[in-house]
């Protein structure tokens, strides 16, 4: 039957959304110790790169193979970000709380500063796993990528926060397991794929145009 072939958008869509659930199961199993989570999505970020290419021959291989040569590096920018923006959540509550004339003041400076957070935050683990160099190195240089694409960054901004924000909101919902299993079987993996396909152009524009072409042909 026509649906069966494997030339079919059906097939296609199937394919990749079993992917996406592998590769989501990969980084909830390798992120329970909690100090794994930047070497693990660090490695579902390798993987969905590469998906973006079309290449998604031995989706486990790569993933631990990102893992454990990423390690390192990715651990030292997850514990950077988790510092800096406990730091940011630190300063927002006490300016909250703070009860003088400059406060609304005091809190726009700090939600600029946690958007530039952000926005380093969602390109720093894509970025360890496409580039070489020191970590440090290679986060700054990838927020230097992001605030030249203001669009697209605020789109990977509100495509990493929306489920959260989802899921926060729904905290005392009676649905709240099910809407984070979702999220951590499927939605992770999609949040990171969807934003892959922005990021390959970023990284690799060259690569990405060669791509398209011979898809053309």
């Amino acid at each position: 039957m026509k649906f069966l072939q494997q030339d079919t958008f059906l097939t296609k869509f199937l394919a990749r959304l079993i992917d996406i659930v592998i590769v989501s199961a990969l980084w909830l199993l390798c992120s329970i110790p909690v100090i794994t989570i930047g070497a693990s999505t660090t490695a579902m970020y390798d993987v969905t790169l590469h998906m973006v290419f079309d290449d998604t021959s031995g989706i486990v291989h790569t993933f631990f193979t990102s893992f454990r040569k990423n390690f390192g590096r990715a651990t030292a920018g997850f514990l950077f970000f988790i510092a800096s923006g406990l730091f940011l959540a630190a300063d927002l509550w006490s300016a909250v709380n703070w009860d003088t004339p400059f406060r609304m003041v005091l809190i726009f400076m700090i939600l600029t500063a946690s958007w530039f957070w952000m926005a380093a935050f969602t390109h720093a683990f894509a970025g360890l796993a496409w580039f070489e160099g020191k970590p440090f190195a290679v986060i700054r240089m990838t927020f230097l990528m992001a605030m030249r694409n203001g669009v697209y960054t605020m789109f990977i901004i509100i495509l990493n926060a929306l489920p959260i924000v989802f899921l926060v909101k729904n905290f005392t919902s009676g649905s709240f397991g099910q809407f984070l299993i979702t999220y951590l079987l499927v939605g992770s993996g999609t949040v990171a794929y969807l934003s892959s396909l922005h990021l390959a152009r970023l990284f690799a524009p060259e690569k990405m145009e060669e791509f398209m072409k011979d898809k053309e042909e």
